[in-house]
């Protein structure tokens, strides 16, 4: 994801690698595929699409809603 935001943003992102803190999950996986196979569902955008249209909005919004 960070990468995606980076591609998205033209910006890179400053981020650490650390360990886990209490609370947070193990792992976490998203496969589309297995959404789409098992439910119907399949997805309309990409992760790369997702970042984009997220850092438009708030490069036009910067104050946020309202």
């Amino acid at each position: 994801m960070v990468h995606a935001f980076e591609k998205a943003s033209g910006r890179p992102v400053p981020y650490v690698i650390t360990d886990r803190r209490p609370g947070d999950i193990a792992a976490c996986y998203a496969h589309p595929e297995k959404a789409e196979r098992e439910l119907g569902w399949k997805a309309e955008y990409s992760l790369d699409d997702i970042m984009t249209h997220a850092w438009r909005w708030q490069s036009d919004n910067p104050e946020g809603y309202g």
